[in-house]
């Protein structure tokens, strides 16, 4: 919103007297020169755990926001900048997921405890129409994965040092070794 500033002067004449009246008016109209915009890049992660049956034991949803390291490698992917990624024309396919449950932060850069990882098939792309954003999903199967998974990684590479887009802990799920867990990862570019 812009707010502009209108000074309006009356003038009343009353009897022989003449009064002057100020009013401030706030036009809440944006400048047709701007075009605004609250453009995100958002994650959205869903954990499926089955038995050797195909039974679901569990299952976890989350969204979670892109981290630093992940908003330097796209900037540095469009724009050739000089920024610490190490693998940058390479795309986010791989998942990554581990047993740690010491949190973490924005500024994180890897998982806290690195258990395997497998590479995803990346979903074709939709594009954005008007106020939808344009979204990508990567799905990824651990089969008989044994260990309690309580976080995942979205990376470029399938090295525990490459580059990550999101990292997302979630109440831990216990798998047997004959369990499987699929991880679907959609990332979405919204600019409405």
């Amino acid at each position: 919103m812009k707010l502009q500033l209108a000074i309006v002067i009356g003038a009343i004449l009353v009897g022989s007297f003449a009064t002057v009246n100020w009013a401030f008016i706030q036009n809440n109209e944006p400048s047709a020169n701007v075009l605004a915009s609250a453009a995100g890049l958002v994650g959205h992660i869903t954990l499926t755990a089955t038995d050797e049956n195909g039974n679901i034991k569990a299952y976890r949803q989350s969204d979670n926001v892109i981290i630093n390291k992940g908003d330097d490698c796209i900037i540095e992917d469009v724009f050739g900048s000089d920024t610490p990624c190490s693998n940058v024309a390479a795309v986010y396919d791989d998942i990554h997921i581990g047993t740690g449950t010491t949190g973490f932060s924005e500024t994180s850069t890897a998982l806290t405890t690195w258990y395997r990882t497998t590479a995803g098939t990346v979903g074709a792309a939709t594009t954005a129409q008007g106020t939808t954003g344009a979204f990508v999903t990567v799905t990824a199967l651990f089969p008989d994965v044994s260990a309690n998974i309580a976080e995942a990684a979205l990376y470029n590479t399938n090295l525990s040092a490459g580059d990550v887009l999101a990292l997302q802990q979630f109440t831990a799920i216990p798998l047997g070794a004959t369990d499987d867990l699929t991880i679907q990862w959609t990332v979405t570019i919204d600019g409405n």
